[in-house]
């Protein structure tokens, strides 16, 4: 989701919030009827009022469908090939970063984020280990076997992998999550 979203989002929840404290204040009786019946008549047979409620009824329908929308890649690694542009979803990448994880002995499993800044990509590994492992090495491994793996497949240059090591697991035991 996108900044422009997540302030539509924001903007409609804001407005819901202020309705149901406005229909707490009138079912709890702390609003006079005086007041209401004022209110009403100002908005009855009011054009400006129609527009901003046929407004936030559009906006309504566009956060539906918002909230409905699947698999949007937000976030994508931008390439210039000779025929055009070609995006890669950080999803994708991190895919690439778990496979490649996997041919590493002694990496029992592996979560991944990716960030981009203007060195590359900066990829964040958490990694659960097998006991009998020199921690440095496998690391050392993992970090440099994702690199290779990622600029070869995307193109895209890997500025830095940070791995923290979450657990230490046996072969037949369960890893932390």
């Amino acid at each position: 989701m996108n900044a422009r979203e997540r302030l539509y989002l924001v903007l409609f929840s804001l407005l819901i919030g202020a309705n149901a404290v406005g229909l707490g204040f009138i079912a709890l009786a702390q609003v006079p009827l005086e007041q209401l019946r004022t209110s009403l008549d100002m908005v009855y047979g009011s054009i400006p009022f129609a527009i901003l409620a046929a407004a936030l009824f559009v906006l309504a329908v566009f956060i539906l469908f918002l909230s409905l929308r699947r698999g949007s890649c937000v976030e994508t690694l931008l390439q210039q090939g000779p025929l055009g542009e070609v995006r890669i979803c950080f999803k994708a990448v991190e895919n690439l970063v778990l496979k490649s994880a996997r041919g590493i002995k002694g990496v029992r499993e592996t979560k991944t984020r990716i960030v981009f800044s203007d060195a590359g990509l900066v990829i964040f590994l958490r990694a659960v280990t097998h006991p009998e492992q020199n921690i440095p090495q496998v690391t050392a491994e993992l970090q440099t076997a994702v690199k290779d793996y990622v600029e070869n497949i995307t193109g895209s240059t890997v500025a830095e992998i940070k791995v923290m090591v979450e657990n230490v697991v046996s072969e037949t035991g369960k890893a932390a999550r």
